[in-house]
């Protein structure tokens, strides 16, 4: 029987320098970016919608003494944030985010699970409030989970948003690399409350409403998105996202007119991350 409590994949947040260089790349890379955002709390966003809901949120400091001032009042998303960023640089993949109807709810639940929660976050900017849960694996610290408040279903976006360029219209898959992937499958599991899991020799899949989530080990990383090298180290890292797109060859021709590095493997076009894009971004004809 289907399970019906399986959540979807509300978006991506990819730690960035600041939003100049990220709406440079991603418009280069032929998305429509939404205008700059500031979170009450003082980080800010330009981001990337796409038709089903999902989207890509690059995050940077907006007002610096008002980003402080959260952390100390206990801000887990500005907490896990900075402590990314410190670890890892100012460019990257740092959460997967879930749509969650109550996610102060869930967030007991995760608690009985045995998993770190911090307290519920508030985020707001002109024309949205909603509340976040986090569920932390300590043994994670590079890759965070959150539930974003979506009590009726995925996003609905302006159809101006959500038009670009090179054909995009949705994320389909999000990957991440662990050496053992099946050590972070209950986590998984937890966070997405999908319990139907496909193993394989490269790692697992699980299967949301509205796309898919892949744990690979070094050899899956190599063999999907063309990785040599590994992360080194134990720990579940967000590494890749997948985007559907309606014409690949179209999307090739606008990549090599922004002079945009890219090379396909099997049927994913790969572009390697750079600043401003801080994941492996696969585009996949759908």
């Amino acid at each position: 029987m289907k399970n019906i409590n399986i959540r979807n994949l509300d978006h991506v947040v990819l730690p960035v320098p600041n939003l100049e260089i990220t709406r440079e790349r991603f418009t280069q890379l032929g998305f429509t970016v939404a205008p700059d955002a500031r979170h009450s709390f003082g980080s800010e966003n330009a981001c990337v919608f796409f038709e089903n809901g999902t989207f890509i949120e690059p995050l940077a400091i907006g007002h610096r003494e008002t980003v402080e001032e959260n952390m100390v009042k206990g801000n887990n998303f500005l907490r896990r944030d900075a402590a990314y960023r410190f670890r890892n640089g100012e460019d990257g993949f740092s959460c997967v985010v879930f749509g969650e109807p109550d996610p102060k709810k869930i967030r007991k639940e995760f608690k009985k699970a045995g998993y770190e929660t911090g307290k519920i976050v508030v985020v707001k900017r002109p024309g949205v409030k909603v509340h976040i849960a986090f569920i932390i694996d300590p043994r994670a610290p590079d890759c965070s989970f959150f539930m974003c408040e979506r009590p009726d279903g995925p996003a609905k976006f302006a159809p101006e948003m959500t038009s670009h360029k090179n054909g995009a219209m949705r994320i389909s898959r999000v990957t991440m690399h662990e050496h053992l992937p099946e050590d972070f499958q209950y986590y998984i599991q937890t966070a997405s409350e999908q319990r139907e899991v496909r193993s394989h020799s490269f790692g697992m899949d699980m299967n949301l409403p509205n796309a898919t989530l892949t744990t690979l080990n070094d050899d899956g990383m190599k063999a999907f998105y063309g990785l040599d090298s590994a992360p080194q180290g134990r720990g579940l890292r967000a590494m890749a996202f997948d985007i559907d797109v309606q014409n690949l060859d179209k999307t090739k021709k606008i990549l090599k007119n922004n002079n945009i590095e890219a090379s396909m493997l099997g049927e994913r076009l790969i572009v390697q991350p750079a600043s401003g894009q801080g994941a492996i971004l696969a585009f996949v004809e759908g």
